[in-house]
Parts: structure tokens; C-alpha cells; sequence
């Protein structure tokens, strides 16, 4: 176990967690609400995306449905209304902990929120009646992304003023990912937009600066945003310190290092300089070092201390989220082979790696620090146990079955798509039961989703009945932190 003060939990008593927590309330409220809204609206689009897989004469007479709109949308509501206000949310209430500094400049963040999901519907919008830019992961025409960019610099601006006023003492292993993800985002967001939407460069540059926004957007924000979360959540539940900071600090600067690079590996076959594809394959091999020190060190500090799960939805979830993010990044890297790559490159394995990454990992982590984030913001207890019980196992049914029959397409319809002996009508057949079955997925997930929404709607408006066992605090070990983490 290391001794190193970076690696312990935080040292505020209740009276200075509760301040802290106050003040902080209103605008991590306001994002976290409105994240959960546009998680449903991109899971229906989701849904409708699968659906239309498998039914093409699904819902085809309206224009505004049609698939290449349907399925942006999705992506792209899920990437900007769910996922960035979700991290922007937890990453607030973290600063604000870690930091040991109450909140200020409330107003100026609920502005922020509330202008970042102005330009997220107007994004909506835009791809909705046929204005998108076509760039994976950045498809929001250009007047929706000046709206994002400001709101975020407001977010940034709050958040480097409440990290110089921190107290004095050693950083913590998460304030590492957190200050990684809060300047990443606004930089790789910033960048692609200027050259890819305000002012694009030419034609031929802009698959590889695009590929590397959306390498980075996953590896260097989502990513760090997610396991700045893990790193004190799970030390925090089971009352341990992080087994290793070595561990910690390879994980950190591999993310660093490699991250946005890996984004290059998906245009192997493409009119790209050799030397480009080939550091993005090297970088995403390379992204198997940090999934095997996140795992090892995350499995020494749990080893034993497995049982919190049993009551903590936050710790079912983060463990979760963060055993799909070490496979996400080790398939990632099979796949960025060349000899495999030729062969999944056009085929729904992307799709399962979308899932596995984006859903599996973030928004199951982002799941459990919200379970354990409200709770202390609202002096609330969760109102129900089985629909935080149906949420978890319809959302890990759901992504482990999309990935397992996105994969096992995927592998049949590129090889079939390699057969010269074989139509491209007759690969879509082979493929007809998988997606049948990944659409069946996309039901578990919006289900599980709609769950998610009852219960915080429950929180929020106190619908719990008196008497009932509380959702959090069944079991508790002597050992966990969590009677004092309130």
C-alpha cells in the first residue's frame, strides 16, 4: 500500500464537505439534469438507428428520420448533451473536493450550462434538416460549435481560478486527470473546429486532423474525466488508499502521450503519408500499457475489498465502467493491426468499439459517480434499490450483448466483404441476425437509461415513501469511509 499523501483520500471532516457541497450544488445539478435529458434523446435516436439496421422501411416517411441523420444524432447527442455535461459535472464537484475550496462563480457556471445545451439543441437542429458537417464526432454545423466552445471557456476559465486558489498539499492521483481533461477538451475542440469547420484547410488534411480529434476526444477528456472519477470513488467506498502511484503516473503520461495519436490507426488503406498511419497503429498499441496499469493498480487496491459492491451502486458501476475501459483500449489495439484492420475496418466491430468505449466505459462510470454524487449535493437518500438494480444490469446486459454480436458481425461481414465470391447483398444477410440482436440491445440500454431517469427524477422531487431501505447504505464494511463521506 503507498504511503505517498497523493494517494489518500481526502482529509475534510463532514462540516467542511457539507460547505463545500453547497456550493457547488446548483450548477452540478443543472448539468447532470440535463445530461440525463439528452441521454434518453440520443438512446431513442440510437434505437431508431438499429432499428432501421434491421427495417430500412422503418419510419422512412419522414425526412427528418432517415438513417444518416438518425444515427449522428445519436452519436452526437450522446458525445455533447450526455457525456461532456456528465464529466463537466463530475469534474466540477471533484475540483471543488479535492481542491478543499468552496464554490465561486455560480452564476457564471449555470450560465455556462445553460449556453452549452443552447448550442447543443441548436446542433440538433442543424443535423436534423440536413446541416452537418460530416466529420465524425464533429458534426454540428459551425454555428452550434462557436456556442459550445464559449460555454466551455467559461467552464475552464472557473476552473484553473479554483485550482490556483486551492489549499496547500500534495495533488491527488484524480486532479492529475482532471486538469489533463480540462484543458485537452477546449484545445482538441477548438482546433478541429477552426480547421475542419470555420475554416477548413484542404481536402486532403482534413481525414487525418479529424481522425485525431476523435481519438482525443475519447482519450484525452472522456477517458480522464472517467478515471479521475474512478480514482477517488473507489478509494473513497472501500476506505483504502491507491495501491501504487508508479502505476498511477504511467497510466497518466501513456494517456498523455499516446492518446490523440491513436486516432490515426482508423485510415489504415487511406491516401494518408505512410509514416502518419503508422504512429497512430504504434500509438494504439501502445494505449495497452495504461488499460494494464489502470487494471493492476485499481485490482491491488480493491484485492479483498470486492464486497462494498453488494451496497454501493457507485463502486458496481465505476468497476464496471473501468474493466470495459482496459478492453476497449486492448481491442482497440488488435484491431489497429494492419492484418486485422483490412478486414474490420468497414464493418460493425466499429460499432462495438463505439459501444464498449462510450457507453461501457464512460456513462457506466459517469453512472456510479453520479449515484454518489447527488446524494451528498441534495442531503437525499436514492428512492429505490431495484431500479438502481434494474439500471445496472439492463445497462451491462445490454452493452455486453451489443459488443459480443457487433464483434461477431463485424468479423463475418468483413471477411464476406474480402470474398470476391460474395455479393455485398449477401454479406448484409449474413449479418441480418446480429443486428436484429444489437437492436434488441439498444432496447436493454434505452431501458436501462429510462431507469436511470426515474431515479434521479425520484431524488429530486423526494418521491421515496418513509420506511423504505435507503438504495445506498445496506451493508457497510468497518473499514469503508463512506458513514463520513456525507
Amino acid at each position: 500500500m503507498s504511503n505517498d499523501h497523493s494517494s489518500q483520500p481526502d482529509t475534510l471532516n463532514s462540516a467542511e464537505r457539507a460547505s463545500i457541497d453547497a456550493s457547488v450544488a446548483a450548477p452540478v445539478i443543472l448539468f447532470f439534469g440535463t445530461a440525463i435529458f439528452w441521454l434518453l434523446v440520443g438512446s431513442v435516436f440510437e434505437l431508431i438507428s438499429a432499428i432501421k439496421l434491421v427495417w430500412p422501411c422503418f419510419l422512412d416517411g419522414f425526412g427528418l428520420l432517415t438513417y444518416g441523420r438518425t444515427s449522428i444524432v445519436s452519436i452526437n447527442a450522446l458525445a455533447y448533451g450526455w457525456a461532456t455535461p456528465a464529466a463537466i459535472g463530475i469534474g466540477l464537484w471533484l475540483t471543488a473536493r479535492l481542491c478543499r475550496v468552496q464554490l465561486d462563480g455560480t452564476k457564471i457556471l449555470i450560465a455556462a450550462g445553460i449556453i452549452w445545451n443552447i448550442g447543443t439543441f441548436v446542433g440538433v437542429a442543424g443535423i436534423l434538416i440536413g446541416d452537418n458537417t460530416s466529420i465524425s464526432h464533429l458534426n454540428f454545423p459551425g454555428y452550434s460549435t462557436h456556442i459550445l466552445l464559449l460555454s466551455f471557456i467559461l467552464i475552464a476559465i472557473w476552473a484553473i481560478i479554483t485550482f490556483n486558489q486551492r489549499q496547500s498539499g500534495p495533488l491527488y492521483v484524480s486532479q492529475w486527470f482532471l486538469v489533463a481533461g480540462f484543458f485537452s477538451f477546449p484545445w482538441l475542440f477548438a482546433t478541429a473546429s477552426q480547421l475542419l469547420v470555420w475554416k477548413p484547410l484542404q481536402a486532403s488534411a482534413q481525414p487525418a486532423i479529424a481522425a485525431w480529434f476523435a481519438g482525443g476526444f475519447f482519450n484525452l477528456w472522456l477517458a480522464p474525466m472517467g478515471l479521475a472519477a474512478a480514482f477517488y470513488l473507489i478509494p473513497k467506498t472501500i476506505g483504502r488508499s491507491i495501491s501504487s502511484q508508479h502505476l498511477s503516473l504511467l497510466a497518466f503520461w501513456s494517456i498523455l502521450l499516446f492518446g490523440a495519436w491513436s486516432g490515426t490507426s482508423r485510415l489504415i488503406g487511406g491516401p494518408l503519408p505512410a509514416w502518419m498511419v503508422s504512429v497512430g497503429v504504434a500509438a494504439s498499441v501502445m494505449m495497452i500499457i495504461p488499460a494494464l496499469a489502470v487494471a493492476i493498480n485499481l485490482h491491488l487496491t480493491l484485492d479483498g475489498h470486492y464486497a462494498p459492491m453488494s451496497w454501493s451502486p457507485a463502486l458496481r458501476f465505476t468497476i464496471t465502467g473501468v474493466s470495459m475501459l482496459v478492453f476497449t483500449w486492448v481491442l482497440t489495439a488488435i484491431n489497429s493491426l494492419p492484418a486485422v484492420n483490412s478486414i474490420t475496418n468497414f464493418s460493425d466491430l466499429t460499432r462495438a468499439l463505439n459501444l464498449l468505449g462510450y457507453y461501457g466505459f464512460f456513462s457506466m462510470t459517469a453512472f456510479g459517480a453520479i449515484y454518489y454524487i447527488l446524494p451528498r449535493l441534495t442531503g437525499k437518500e436514492w428512492p429505490s434499490s431495484g431500479l438502481i438494480s434494474l439500471h445496472f444490469w439492463l445497462a451491462t446486459i445490454g452493452v455486453l450483448l451489443g459488443v459480443t454480436v457487433l464483434i461477431l458481425g463485424g468479423l463475418i461481414q468483413g471477411f464476406a466483404l474480402q470474398d470476391i465470391g460474395v455479393t455485398f447483398r449477401s454479406s448484409m444477410d449474413f449479418i441480418f441476425p446480429f443486428r436484429f440482436v444489437a437492436a434488441l440491445a439498444a432496447l436493454l440500454i434505452l431501458g436501462a437509461n429510462l431507469a436511470f431517469a426515474l431515479v434521479f427524477a425520484g431524488l429530486h422531487w423526494s418521491l421515496r415513501r418513509p420506511g423504505t431501505a435507503p438504495a445506498l447504505i445496506a451493508v457497510r464494511e468497518e473499514n469503508s469511509q463512506e458513514p463520513v463521506a456525507v
